[in-house]
């Protein structure tokens, strides 16, 4: 509720102080630009409260189509560049299986999945953002995407708690980062849901962190029979 009341709370007095007083110019602008940014916050906290709330109840799995992750994860790492205002090189995009990466799922979930954790490799990178995604098929029945970053790190005993609804990392430095909770427990949850799992490594605080989806891989004669799911065009 904390996170609701403040963008509203800030948004109220701006629009107080603005049908109240005179204001210059400049200074409306400026309350202008405060309130895009704490409307821009509430959105966000909305839309990940309403995620978890889809994330937790069950799908068929009839409703699931062949999702190429190769390409899903291409389009991710274009869609956070442009939303972090990034440059181009600051993620990076490793393939590391030729060909089509199938799996049957969810393609609006997997894309949720992936651009949490761009998001959170992102902010929690500080000044220098420099993020590698990597996508592999370890094993015939395995994929891998590996979203790893060089930011402020995860202390270790906080690694299996991280994934718990509205928890966040207790560490130094981190009070001024934003956030609902929710994020990594809608990342979890799909995860679980498309029988896979998702698991976090540091080496502890200011030396980075890697975040692993596991997913089952779709084998090649069944993605063959079923049509592939469409992707947005890239930006």
């Amino acid at each position: 509720t904390h996170e609701l009341k403040t963008p509203l709370a800030a948004m109220r007095l701006y629009l107080q102080t603005l049908q109240s007083r005179d204001v210059d110019e400049a200074r409306r602008r400026q309350f202008y630009e405060v309130m895009l940014a704490d409307a821009e916050r509430l959105h966000h906290t909305v839309d990940q409260v309403l995620k978890a709330g889809v994330a937790g109840q069950k799908r068929s799995a009839a409703s699931r189509t062949p999702v190429d992750l190769t390409a899903l994860a291409r389009e991710c790492v274009q869609l956070a560049i442009v939303r972090h205002r990034l440059d181009p090189a600051a993620i990076a995009l490793e393939i590391h299986d030729e060909g089509q990466v199938m799996v049957s799922g969810d393609v609006e979930e997997l894309r949720t999945v992936l651009a949490n954790l761009l998001d959170n490799a992102v902010k929690y990178s500080g000044d220098h953002v420099g993020v590698t995604v990597s996508v592999a098929a370890p094993s015939p029945g395995t994929v891998w995407v590996r979203v790893q970053d060089r930011g402020v790190g995860i202390p270790r005993k906080q690694l299996k708690r991280i994934f718990n609804r509205f928890y966040r990392v207790q560490a130094r430095g981190l009070r001024h980062i934003k956030g609902t909770g929710l994020g990594l427990y809608i990342v979890k949850t799909i995860a679980r849901a498309h029988g896979g799992r998702v698991f976090a490594q540091s080496e502890g605080e200011g030396r980075g962190a890697t975040f692993t989806l596991e997913l089952p891989r779709l084998a090649p004669a069944a993605a063959a029979f079923r049509p592939e799911t469409a992707l947005r065009p890239e930006a």
